[in-house]
Protein backbone atom coordinates (compact mmCIF):
# COMPACT_ATOMS: atom_id res chain seq x y z
CA UNK A 1 0.00 0.00 0.00
CA UNK A 2 1.06 3.60 -0.92
CA UNK A 3 -0.05 6.66 0.71
CA UNK A 4 -0.46 8.31 -2.35
CA UNK A 5 -1.48 11.93 -3.76
CA UNK A 6 -3.18 13.18 -0.23
CA UNK A 7 -4.09 16.80 0.59
CA UNK A 8 -4.62 18.10 3.98
CA UNK A 9 -8.29 18.42 4.45
CA UNK A 10 -11.01 18.68 6.87
CA UNK A 11 -10.72 20.11 10.80
CA UNK A 12 -8.06 20.58 12.71
CA UNK A 13 -7.83 20.92 16.46
CA UNK A 14 -5.95 23.07 19.08
CA UNK A 15 -2.85 20.81 18.94
CA UNK A 16 -3.31 20.12 15.21
CA UNK A 17 -2.80 23.17 13.16
CA UNK A 18 -4.37 24.06 9.69
CA UNK A 19 -2.05 23.43 6.84
CA UNK A 20 0.01 26.98 5.80
CA UNK A 21 -1.45 28.36 2.81
CA UNK A 22 -4.34 25.91 2.11
CA UNK A 23 -4.73 22.21 1.20
CA UNK A 24 -1.68 21.48 -1.12
CA UNK A 25 -1.65 17.72 -2.80
CA UNK A 26 1.19 15.59 -1.25
CA UNK A 27 3.58 13.07 -3.21
CA UNK A 28 3.51 9.32 -3.00
CA UNK A 29 5.54 8.06 -0.62
CA UNK A 30 8.88 6.68 -1.42
CA UNK A 31 8.65 3.15 -0.32
CA UNK A 32 5.14 0.46 0.17
CA UNK A 33 4.16 0.48 3.95
CA UNK A 34 1.90 -1.25 5.25
CA UNK A 35 2.38 0.31 8.62
CA UNK A 36 0.49 3.42 9.57
CA UNK A 37 2.30 6.11 12.41
CA UNK A 38 -0.86 8.18 13.40
CA UNK A 39 -0.30 11.81 14.73
CA UNK A 40 3.59 11.66 14.12
CA UNK A 41 3.90 15.58 15.03
CA UNK A 42 4.19 18.18 13.00
CA UNK A 43 7.44 19.49 12.05
CA UNK A 44 6.30 23.27 11.36
CA UNK A 45 5.65 23.20 15.35
CA UNK A 46 9.03 23.51 16.66
CA UNK A 47 9.46 20.31 18.10
CA UNK A 48 9.58 18.27 14.92
CA UNK A 49 8.21 15.22 13.62
CA UNK A 50 8.64 11.83 15.02
CA UNK A 51 9.20 9.76 12.03
CA UNK A 52 9.40 5.94 12.33
CA UNK A 53 11.57 4.66 9.69
CA UNK A 54 9.80 1.80 7.49
CA UNK A 55 6.24 2.84 8.56
CA UNK A 56 3.72 5.98 6.96
CA UNK A 57 3.81 9.03 9.38
CA UNK A 58 0.64 10.90 9.32
CA UNK A 59 -0.41 14.17 10.67
CA UNK A 60 -2.41 17.14 9.62
CA UNK A 61 0.21 18.70 8.20
CA UNK A 62 3.38 16.42 5.82
CA UNK A 63 6.27 17.06 3.28
CA UNK A 64 5.49 14.15 1.08
CA UNK A 65 8.93 12.52 2.07
CA UNK A 66 8.76 11.94 5.20
CA UNK A 67 5.45 12.54 6.71
CA UNK A 68 2.08 12.95 5.12
CA UNK A 69 -1.18 14.83 5.39
CA UNK A 70 -4.46 13.73 6.64
CA UNK A 71 -7.30 14.97 8.83
CA UNK A 72 -7.39 11.67 11.07
CA UNK A 73 -10.81 12.35 12.20
CA UNK A 74 -11.79 12.02 8.30
CA UNK A 75 -12.25 8.21 6.95
CA UNK A 76 -8.26 7.12 5.80
CA UNK A 77 -8.50 6.37 2.08
CA UNK A 78 -7.06 2.82 2.74
CA UNK A 79 -8.98 -0.57 1.50
CA UNK A 80 -10.20 -2.74 4.18
CA UNK A 81 -8.02 -5.45 5.38
CA UNK A 82 -4.69 -3.95 3.59
CA UNK A 83 -2.69 -2.69 6.91
CA UNK A 84 -0.71 -5.29 9.53
CA UNK A 85 -0.38 -2.47 12.01
CA UNK A 86 -1.09 1.36 13.47
CA UNK A 87 0.86 2.95 16.05
CA UNK A 88 0.03 6.33 17.64
CA UNK A 89 2.12 7.74 20.35
CA UNK A 90 0.00 10.52 22.59
CA UNK A 91 -2.34 11.21 19.73
CA UNK A 92 -5.93 10.21 21.07
CA UNK A 93 -6.23 12.18 23.43
CA UNK A 94 -6.24 15.73 21.38
CA UNK A 95 -9.43 14.38 20.00
CA UNK A 96 -12.94 14.35 21.22
CA UNK A 97 -14.25 11.02 22.57
CA UNK A 98 -16.39 10.91 19.59
CA UNK A 99 -13.89 11.16 17.66
CA UNK A 100 -11.50 8.87 18.81
CA UNK A 101 -14.25 5.83 18.56
CA UNK A 102 -14.68 6.60 14.75
CA UNK A 103 -10.78 6.68 14.57
CA UNK A 104 -10.44 3.47 16.06
CA UNK A 105 -13.43 2.18 14.06
CA UNK A 106 -11.56 3.26 10.58
CA UNK A 107 -8.06 1.42 12.27
CA UNK A 108 -10.20 -1.86 12.61
CA UNK A 109 -11.29 -1.83 9.19
CA UNK A 110 -8.19 -1.31 7.27
CA UNK A 111 -6.15 -3.59 9.79
CA UNK A 112 -6.06 -7.27 8.40
CA UNK A 113 -7.46 -9.92 10.45
CA UNK A 114 -5.03 -11.12 13.22
CA UNK A 115 -3.48 -7.06 12.86
CA UNK A 116 -2.75 -4.89 15.58
CA UNK A 117 -3.38 -0.89 16.98
CA UNK A 118 -0.80 0.01 19.87
CA UNK A 119 -1.88 3.60 20.98
CA UNK A 120 0.28 5.17 23.94
CA UNK A 121 -1.57 8.06 26.08
CA UNK A 122 -1.89 9.77 29.38
CA UNK A 123 -2.83 7.59 31.76
CA UNK A 124 -6.19 9.53 33.85
CA UNK A 125 -5.92 6.93 36.83
CA UNK A 126 -2.08 8.54 37.27
CA UNK A 127 -2.78 12.01 36.94
CA UNK A 128 -5.43 11.51 39.75
CA UNK A 129 -3.18 9.46 41.72
CA UNK A 130 -0.30 12.43 41.66
CA UNK A 131 -2.99 14.78 42.69
CA UNK A 132 -4.14 12.67 45.34
CA UNK A 133 -0.67 12.14 47.07
CA UNK A 134 0.21 15.82 46.20
CA UNK A 135 3.16 15.26 43.68
CA UNK A 136 3.72 17.25 40.96
CA UNK A 137 7.23 16.83 40.09
CA UNK A 138 6.92 13.11 37.83
CA UNK A 139 7.11 14.96 34.62
CA UNK A 140 9.86 17.58 35.38
CA UNK A 141 11.96 16.20 32.61
CA UNK A 142 9.40 16.80 30.38
CA UNK A 143 9.43 20.54 31.41
CA UNK A 144 6.02 20.20 33.12
CA UNK A 145 6.28 21.13 36.50
CA UNK A 146 2.87 22.31 37.64
CA UNK A 147 2.49 24.45 40.92
CA UNK A 148 0.36 22.73 42.94
CA UNK A 149 -1.82 19.27 42.68
CA UNK A 150 -4.57 21.48 41.50
CA UNK A 151 -3.18 23.03 38.44
CA UNK A 152 -1.50 19.50 37.84
CA UNK A 153 -5.28 17.98 37.60
CA UNK A 154 -6.29 21.05 35.57
CA UNK A 155 -3.38 21.66 33.39
CA UNK A 156 -2.99 17.36 32.67
CA UNK A 157 -6.68 17.96 31.16
CA UNK A 158 -6.75 20.65 29.34
CA UNK A 159 -3.56 21.97 28.36
CA UNK A 160 -1.65 20.76 24.69
CA UNK A 161 -5.11 20.57 23.34
CA UNK A 162 -6.24 17.76 25.21
CA UNK A 163 -9.71 16.91 24.77
CA UNK A 164 -10.17 13.48 26.15
CA UNK A 165 -8.02 11.83 28.66
CA UNK A 166 -8.37 7.70 29.22
CA UNK A 167 -8.21 5.12 31.64
CA UNK A 168 -7.24 1.56 30.89
CA UNK A 169 -11.05 0.43 31.83
CA UNK A 170 -12.39 3.20 29.27
CA UNK A 171 -9.63 2.80 26.22
CA UNK A 172 -10.40 -0.81 26.26
CA UNK A 173 -13.67 -0.61 26.14
CA UNK A 174 -13.78 1.80 22.90
CA UNK A 175 -11.51 -0.65 21.16
CA UNK A 176 -14.22 -3.26 22.08
CA UNK A 177 -17.10 -1.00 20.35
CA UNK A 178 -14.82 -0.55 17.68
CA UNK A 179 -15.11 -4.16 16.94
CA UNK A 180 -11.43 -5.12 18.41
CA UNK A 181 -11.71 -8.75 19.47
CA UNK A 182 -8.82 -8.62 21.94
CA UNK A 183 -7.62 -5.33 23.58
CA UNK A 184 -5.08 -5.27 26.97
CA UNK A 185 -2.41 -3.07 28.38
CA UNK A 186 1.41 -3.07 27.79
CA UNK A 187 4.40 -1.88 29.23
CA UNK A 188 6.00 1.16 28.05
CA UNK A 189 8.56 -0.27 25.20
CA UNK A 190 7.53 -4.06 25.13
CA UNK A 191 5.21 -6.07 22.35
CA UNK A 192 4.78 -9.38 21.69
CA UNK A 193 5.01 -7.98 17.70
CA UNK A 194 8.23 -7.76 16.56
CA UNK A 195 7.20 -4.20 14.56
CA UNK A 196 5.48 -2.91 17.62
CA UNK A 197 8.60 -2.91 20.29
CA UNK A 198 10.59 -0.24 21.27
CA UNK A 199 8.32 2.53 19.99
CA UNK A 200 7.74 4.99 22.21
CA UNK A 201 9.35 8.00 22.32
CA UNK A 202 8.47 9.87 25.27
CA UNK A 203 10.23 9.10 29.02
CA UNK A 204 8.11 6.36 30.57
CA UNK A 205 5.88 8.17 33.24
CA UNK A 206 3.06 5.76 33.93
CA UNK A 207 1.74 6.53 30.13
CA UNK A 208 -1.43 3.86 29.41
CA UNK A 209 -0.20 1.69 26.11
CA UNK A 210 -2.92 -0.54 24.96
CA UNK A 211 -2.80 -3.00 21.89
CA UNK A 212 -5.78 -4.16 20.19
CA UNK A 213 -5.98 -7.00 17.91
CA UNK A 214 -8.21 -7.11 14.89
Amino acid sequence: MIWSTLAARGRGTAALQRPRGGAEPLRSSAAATRRLHLGCGIESLGHGAKVLPGWTNIDIEGDGVRTFAWDLTSPFPVPDRSIDCIYSEHFIEHISLTDGAALLAECRRVLVPGGVVRLSTPDLRVLVEKYRVGETGEWRDMGWEPHTPCDLMNEGLRNWGHLYVYDEPKLIAVLTEAGFARAARCRWGVSAHPALQGLETRPDHGDLIVEGRA
